[in-house]
């Protein structure tokens, strides 16, 4: 019988959420199945890994239905039914642990149920709510739904109140739409640079005109989130220092999701001035990044595999490899089981060819199921670095041949990605024939060649390696 989705479910609960949940299914409000009750206290103690076998499944059976044979089917429906309420229980708690849209809600309740009196008495406590908030997109969301809902109640008991707010809705709305559009063209124009995905920004020039000819010096999440897209979208430092500074004045509002999302637009500005030759910005890269690590921004849930491996790669080329190792043994429990693995053995492979341990390095990749891993290229281009390192002629030559077959067969990858692998398997094979050929003229020909093009991920290395034979 599949356990796995009920014991993944009560594995993620804390202990003190397995207290609550118990107290939860022993409401009637929630639960009137005594037999779940039975089934969840006799399941509790297997707790966090929930491993069962078959005996278990059958003694947990007799401690809920003490006078049944074991039937597979009232297993399972024990099963779905307290998979159900799991569902019902982490949605509620979601629910109550907002209170902004707790309270929201219950204010509009007692709209509808025309109580006006207990509606003005909780109106000034969500106020004083609202005031002591972050300013993340949910208060946004919050204050445009009071507004919306304070108009409503004196439509009924006060008309001269009502419309003189009908403004405040307008301005909510526009204030609430701002940051969340903002936020959506800045995920959409960065998914769209690194995949080879076309996204219909829908009134994308309307909206920056609107914003940077209205703009004034009051500080709101909007700015913020206009900096940050402007930022990527131009590579203008002048956004750069603006960011920082609304940052800095809205620091004491600042939820700590935007706050981690201007860190990673703050190092995705890095990484793109180190891709146009300035390498001093990885050193600013990793200095976000402990920043960020340091005041614990990183979001809950599965830590994003991309991140990860960026934040190695880059301290990696600084050679900052304990710190570097520290950070995978402090955050690979967050990846996604999943790919785990493959972030793990790709990452510690990146330290051991900065230590030029080259065997070592492609042992982590060999672990590697390259054809299933959502890095193929990253793997691919670090083989070949260590198989040029290790003079695996033979090896280096086969790989560079199927590379070439696989970035011309694969139409999902980006322009510039595939371009800028394209040039970097080039240049290896160039390298590769010069070094046989123990021309130098070819050579210097070759490293004028490579000189000239826009910086990527392996020029310093190519370059090296240049010198090298020279």
């Amino acid at each position: 019988m599949n356990t796995s989705r009920l014991a993944e479910a009560l594995s993620s609960l804390s202990r003190t959420e397995l207290r609550q949940f118990s107290n939860f299914l022993r409401s009637p409000y929630f639960n009137n199945r005594s037999e779940v009750i039975r089934f969840y206290e006799a399941i509790k103690p297997y707790y966090p890994k929930f491993d069962l076998k078959r005996s278990d499944l059958e003694s947990i059976f007799t401690k809920v239905y003490p006078k049944k044979k074991f039937s597979d089917v009232l297993m399972r429906k024990l099963f779905s039914l307290t998979i159900n309420l799991f569902t019902e229980f982490i949605t509620i708690n979601g629910f109550r642990e907002d209170k902004l849209e707790f309270n929201i809600r219950m204010l509009d309740k007692l709209r509808e149920k025309k109580l006006p009196r207990l509606f003005e008495k909780k109106s000034p406590q969500f106020t004083d709510l609202l005031q002591r908030s972050t300013n993340n997109i949910g208060y946004y969301e919050a204050k445009l739904k009071y507004t919306s809902i304070l108009n409503g109640h004196f439509l009924n008991t006060n008309e001269k109140s009502m419309v003189s707010r009908l403004q405040n809705e307008l301005d909510d709305f526009i204030e609430y739409f701002l940051t969340v559009v903002f936020l959506l063209y800045l995920r959409l124009s960065e998914w769209s640079r690194g995949m080879n995905v076309k996204f219909d920004l829908k009134f994308y020039d309307e909206v920056v005109n609107y914003y940077s000819t209205q703009r004034t010096d009051d500080v709101s999440l909007a700015a913020l989130y206009y900096n940050m897209l402007m930022l990527l979208n131009t590579e203008d430092e002048k956004y750069y220092f603006d960011l920082m500074e609304c940052r800095n004045k809205f620091e004491k509002k600042l939820a700590k999701i935007d706050d981690f999302n201007i860190a990673i637009v703050s190092m995705q500005f890095c990484h793109k001035k180190v891709m146009k030759g300035h390498s001093e910005y990885r050193k600013h890269q990793l200095d976000i990044n402990k920043e960020m690590l340091k005041k614990n921004l990183i979001p809950a849930g599965f830590v994003d595999p991309y991140f990860f491996t960026n934040t190695v790669r880059n301290a990696v080329n600084i050679k900052e490899y304990k710190w570097s190792e520290n950070f995978i043994n402090e955050y690979k429990e967050r990846l996604n089981p999943g790919i785990a693995n493959d972030i793990i053995d790709y990452s510690h492979a990146m330290i051991e060819f900065g230590k030029g341990k080259y065997e070592n390095s492609l042992m982590r990749l060999s672990q590697i199921n390259i054809e299933r891993s959502n890095i193929k290229l990253d793997i691919r281009n670090l083989m070949i670095m260590n198989y040029y390192e290790l003079d695996y002629k033979l090896e280096l030559e086969s790989l560079i041949d199927s590379y070439k077959h696989y970035l011309q067969r694969d139409k999902t990858i980006n322009p510039l990605t595939k371009n800028m692998s394209s040039l970097f398997v080039n240049f290896v094979s160039d390298l590769l024939k010069v070094d046989q050929k123990s021309n130098k003229n070819s050579l210097h020909v070759l490293k004028k060649t490579i000189a000239a093009e826009s910086h990527f991920n392996m020029k310093d290395w190519l370059m090296k390696k240049f010198d090298e034979l020279k």
